[in-house]
């Protein structure tokens, strides 16, 4: 099999993370997207890697781990039914091809190799395009679904349809959608000139003047700047026949949300959840009477995503819990770069006037209603909002109600990340 990886993610769903999920360490001394290369077992083919130009560097650095291999650099977001398209032009169209994306936990890997195994058996044989379906273990509205009924004379799963991320709960012929899947080269391309024959012919244009020796290859930015950034799932698995399903029988998780981060930390780990950050320099803003609530912009609803992992810390298992006069603490997730904390701060209560060296704060509320000064200014922080509290910045949080708490969910990013890098400036309980 010829594996293909997707690493043209932005992962701008684990916010605040400024480097590409796929490039996190997560759980593991390595990234994802090093994982994912260390998983290709010895027989498979040299893999080709398809991202994103402004990766390049990152993906070079992580190339030491194979021998042999071929890139491709986007110049724009092409979507991934046209990256895997230009993966499968490079192809014999005879080669079985196993799409893999960059940024995905896979538990036991003889569990994976039995499946990806099974997958080329049918890809083979019915000439089809196989997907893996994951068995929920609970209702997930953040995935996409494939309905499927299992045949016994094919020995696999039919794919019936598909269902993008559902409100509702489904029945269970459903599956979790891990975006893996097996298939001829030929069918694949075959798929997309009935579909899209313009971009299968834009993208063949761009192809056949690739040396096949070269390593590195270059897509020219002149050929898809118009292009719009197309998935798999849109362009050909909803649309195309002959669809079968293996089920996957290893533990699977798209690590493509803070709900995902939480469930791994807590399933699969018994460490800290570990992460690698670039941390984004910030400059001053000016506060004026037209964003009076606003710091730089930073004050803002977080997703949909992000609300419905903050409304789970709460209840997660805490790392450590410390008591404090103005109520109490739960760190929740950390590692060396970043830390996330849920805060308890009890009615009439305030935090130290204090500023870190070392760390960016960002606090969302859970409930009540929060009074942060920042510097010599105050602003009013609402359920479910968010704002930034850059470093060397001195701050203070305050619960003003009579009678209910504020809890709030803190997310720090930063070199040092301990109490020893509180510098307080003035406190009502006297600590300094």
């Amino acid at each position: 099999m010829r594996p293909v990886i997707l690493c043209g993610g932005s992962g701008s769903r684990l916010w605040p993370l400024f480097k590409p999920k796929q490039f996190q360490k997560i759980f593991s001394h390595n990234t994802m997207f090093q994982n994912t290369l260390l998983r290709l077992k010895s027989g498979y083919m040299p893999p080709i890697i398809v991202t994103n130009i402004q990766y390049e560097s990152l993906v070079k650095k992580e190339l030491h781990a194979l021998r042999e291999y071929k890139v491709i650099f986007e110049p724009v977001k092409i979507g991934t039914a046209a990256a895997i398209l230009i993966a499968a032009l490079l192809c014999n169209e005879n080669e079985t091809m196993l799409i893999l994306p960059s940024d995905h936990f896979i538990g036991d890997l003889n569990d994976f190799y039995a499946s990806a195994h099974k997958a080329s058996q049918i890809a083979s044989k019915t000439n089809s395009i196989v997907t893996f379906g994951v068995k929920p273990h609970e209702f997930n509205s953040e995935y996409g679904y494939i309905n499927a009924v299992y045949d016994q004379k094919e020995k696999c799963h039919i794919v019936k349809d598909f269902t993008e991320k559902p409100e509702r709960k489904l029945s269970n012929d459903y599956y979790w959608n891990s975006g893996i899947f097996v298939f001829k080269a030929k069918r694949y391309i075959d798929e997309i000139k009935k579909s899209a024959p313009s971009l299968y012919n834009l993208c063949f244009a761009s192809v056949k003047h690739f040396i096949p020796q070269e390593r590195f290859l270059y897509l020219k930015q002149r050929d898809f700047a118009g292009i719009e950034g197309i998935s798999i799932d849109y362009l050909v698995m909803e649309k195309a026949k002959n669809i079968t399903m293996v089920e996957a029988n290893f533990d699977w998780l798209d690590v493509g949300t803070w709900n995902s981060v939480l469930e791994l930390s807590e399933k699969f780990s018994k460490e800290p959840v570990s992460f690698q950050h670039v941390i984004r320099e910030k400059e001053p803003v000016s506060t004026t009477e037209s964003n009076k609530n606003l710091l730089g912009g930073a004050y803002k609803q977080p997703n949909k995503s992000l609300i419905s992992f903050i409304n789970k810390v709460k209840k997660a298992k805490a790392i450590r819990r410390e008591i404090k006069p103005w109520g109490f603490y739960s760190i929740i997730l950390m590692s060396e770069n970043f830390l996330i904390k849920y805060l308890f701060i009890n009615p009439l209560s305030c935090t130290s006037k204090q500023f870190h060296h070392y760390r960016d704060e960002y606090h969302i509320v859970l409930s009540g209603v929060g009074y942060i000064s920042l510097d010599n200014k105050e602003y009013s922080v609402l359920k479910d909002h968010v704002i930034e509290i850059p470093r060397e910045v001195s701050h203070r949080i305050e619960n003003r109600s009579t009678s209910s708490p504020l809890e709030i969910v803190e997310f720090q990013i930063g070199e040092h990340l301990s109490d020893n890098d509180i510098v307080r400036l003035d406190d009502v309980y006297g600590r300094f």
